[in-house]
Order: C-alpha cells, then sequence, then structure tokens
C-alpha cells in the first residue's frame, strides 16, 4: 500500500460494545471495558505503524446519556480510569489526547480530566487521538450556530455565513475532515456522526463488533480504504 493511499484521518464509530458482551455471556459492561482496556491501545498502535496521523474514536454520542443510569455511570467510572491511567501513557507514546462533544454535560472532575490531559499532551506529535464523547452531529452543529450567531452580535463577525466559518466553530476545526469512516457491528448508518466533516468521507460497514478489532481487521480496513477511487465529485 502507497502513502498515497494512506488515510491522513481515520474515525471510527465503536458499536457493538454491548452485543459482544452479550454473545460472550458477559455483563453488557465488559463490552466497554474491553474497547477502553484493549482495543483503543492496540488500534492507536496499528494506526501509527500504518502512518495515519488522526484517529478518531466516537465513544458516548448525545443520545446514550438516556442509557440505563447503572450503565452510564459506569461509564463515567471507566472514562475516569482511562484517564487516570492512560494519559500518562499517551505522553510518553508521543501521543496527543483531544476531544470533541459537548464537555458542559460531564461533571465537574471528568471535564477536569480531559482538560487536563488535552493540555499535557499538546506538544505530542506521533498522532492526534480524539474521543468524541457526548457527541451529536446536531449537537455540533447547533452549538457551531451559537457560536456564530454570538460573534455576529458582537460584532466580531461581519458579511455572509460561509462554510468556511461554519468549519471553524466546528467541534474538528483543528482536525482535517476524516478521509475514512468506520462502523462496526455491521449497522449501515452514520447516526449524525461528523455530519459537516464527512462530506467526501469514504464509509465501512463490517460485520464485527468495536471488541473483536484489532491490528489485522484495521489492516484489512486500509487495504479496503486503499481499493477505492475517490473523485470528490468530479
Amino acid at each position: 500500500m502507497s502513502e498515497q493511499n494512506i488515510p491522513k484521518h481515520v474515525a471510527i464509530i465503536c458499536d457493538g460494545n454491548r452485543r459482544w458482551a452479550r454473545s460472550q455471556g458477559l455483563p453488557v459492561f465488559e463490552g466497554h471495558r474491553r474497547a477502553v482496556d484493549k482495543v483503543f491501545d492496540e488500534l492507536i498502535d496499528a494506526a501509527v505503524g500504518k502512518g495515519v496521523k488522526y484517529l478518531t474514536f466516537w465513544i458516548f454520542s448525545t443520545e446514550n446519556w438516556d442509557r440505563d443510569k447503572d450503565e452510564v455511570a459506569g461509564l463515567m467510572k471507566l472514562f475516569r480510569w482511562f484517564f487516570d491511567k492512560r494519559i500518562n501513557e499517551f505522553k510518553k507514546k508521543n501521543v496527543k489526547f483531544n476531544m470533541i462533544g459537548n464537555l458542559d454535560h460531564f461533571e465537574d472532575d471528568i471535564q477536569k480530566r480531559i482538560k487536563d490531559g488535552m493540555e499535557k499532551t499538546k506538544d505530542c506529535s506521533k498522532i492526534t487521538v480524539t474521543l468524541a464523547m457526548s457527541y451529536g452531529g446536531r449537537d455540533e452543529i447547533t452549538r457551531a450556530m451559537q457560536k456564530i450567531s454570538d460573534q455576529i452580535v458582537s460584532g466580531d463577525i461581519k458579511g455572509k455565513i460561509t462554510p468556511e466559518l461554519i468549519t471553524k466553530n466546528l467541534d474538528t476545526a483543528d482536525l482535517p475532515d476524516p478521509e475514512f469512516i468506520i462502523r462496526t457491528s455491521g449497522e449501515h448508518r452514520m447516526s449524525g456522526f461528523l455530519m459537516w466533516q464527512s462530506e467526501y468521507s469514504e464509509f465501512y460497514f463490517p460485520e464485527f463488533s468495536f471488541p473483536e478489532f484489532d491490528k489485522e481487521k484495521f489492516n484489512q480496513a486500509m487495504e479496503e480504504f486503499s481499493s477505492r477511487k475517490r473523485r470528490f465529485g468530479k
């Protein structure tokens, strides 16, 4: 696979954690635990090995807040564990941590962990790993429109609203658009993920669940991407 066929930014919708756990006869939470404790690291290493510079995981949507309270509470504990343990490892590996989504929805201690993680790894340069947390495409665009509205009222913006202005006010303002978006577990829908940014993304819908995602499957996905003919509407 030549370098020009390697996507710069790969985004993954991490679907199927609960279904995988049930299929293994395990509590639902064990699917989430495996994803955070094992799969993330393997995919980050695989992405680095392929030369991918940006890797995004959608791990918690705005709609996920409506799940069973015990499951949500368990996920919050898992997020705390992740930031307490993994951020120092990210820094050692020269991995930059980033977050997109509505930070205000989280409790103060999780907000602090997220901000501290971004600050601690801000100078890392091998790969940027973004977690989409409390993220929804409509919510992101709504918040971007509110930012623009506030800037118009304050006089900071004058003239027409342009695509470039909208892009600059999205959560992903500092990220390139994803060339390749993968949704695991065989679901053939995007559920609002990166709606603005995915205009010319290639999509891939493997049948395996996210806890089954490993280096071999990642490399197979990269081969699939390299076989695509990208015309960008031309």
